[in-house]
């Protein structure tokens, strides 16, 4: 009896233990499993790409034509000044020129407005000619890329991380915005900052003793650009959010209008659709304010 009642007793310390350590297992593998998880939801966290981290899907012939359309941009944004300067001309030409003279120098004048008028067409249509091309033929890149990389998912990737209708709205709508910002916008971007540079050679030229009080109110302007800047990135990121719930919408509907049997479910379904367009509505009427 007593050699029967020692061993239960090891069985139930050993049965014990056992459990002990499948707890402590289980708690090890939990604790693993969310330090996996908190990973897994760090690195699927998209990161902010750069403007020139946009470009390493450009070739060669890409740079050739940013690298033309930039010396456009920076000869459109100078023209401004040059402008600037040929009218201080024209009015000095009828000032300070005698009945005799005034023709000729008017004259010279004309011609330099001329040959500004032709520099800066041809500056003009090398910029947006080269940064739309550009532009285009990366935004097609990209595209081909996205596409392909949505096709080598598997299914359960539509499930948990995106919807077909989300898949082939980012397709469209994302790619027409980097097509602009490598296209139209960079060449703003760097027609703008000529123009800011060259203007303030002009005026330091003309006259640096007003230029550097009129440098007082620069802080101000650069607040003003940065917190619009802000609410238009705001602004963008809402309207594709909208998009994105409208295509999934419809996409939705017209994957079950074989199956919907209720009315129930078409008016929801436009319910859905309308409130997304009326966001998307709102935010284009607030940008446009």
């Amino acid at each position: 009896h007593g050699t029967v009642q020692a061993g239960l007793v090891e069985h139930t310390s050993n049965a014990s233990s056992s459990c002990q350590e499948m707890d402590a297992t289980a708690e090890a593998s939990s604790a693993e499993g969310a330090r996996h998880g908190a990973e897994q939801r760090t690195d699927d966290q998209p990161e902010k790409v750069s403007l020139l981290g946009m470009l390493r899907y450009a070739d060669r012939l890409d740079m050739l034509l940013m690298v033309i359309g930039s010396l456009g941009a920076v000869g459109n944004g100078a023209s401004g000044s040059l402008l600037l300067v040929l009218y201080g001309d024209a009015i000095n030409s009828f000032g300070e020129s005698t009945t005799s003279t005034v023709l000729p120098a008017v004259t010279k004048v004309v011609l330099n407005f001329i040959y500004l008028g032709i520099g800066t067409a041809v500056a003009s249509f090398l910029q947006m000619s080269c940064w739309a091309m550009s532009g285009e033929r990366q935004s097609a890149r990209i595209r081909s890329l996205y596409l392909k990389s949505v096709l080598r998912q598997d299914i359960a990737f539509f499930d948990t991380e995106m919807t077909t209708g989300e898949a082939v709205s980012r397709m469209s709508s994302d790619t027409v915005i980097i097509q602009d910002a490598l296209g139209e916008k960079a060449a703003k971007l760097i027609q703008t900052v000529s123009a800011f540079f060259g203007g303030f050679i002009v005026a330091f030229t003309k006259g640096w003793l007003l230029t550097l009080v009129m440098l007082t109110s620069l802080p101000l302007v650069a607040i003003a650009g940065a917190v619009s800047a802000q609410l238009l990135t705001g602004v963008s990121s809402k309207r594709l959010t909208s998009y994105s719930d409208a295509a999934d919408t419809v996409e939705q509907t017209i994957g079950s209008i074989r199956t919907a049997s209720s009315k129930y479910i078409s008016y929801s379904n436009l319910y859905q659709l309308f409130q997304s367009i009326q966001i998307i509505a709102n935010i284009n009427i607030a940008t446009l304010i």
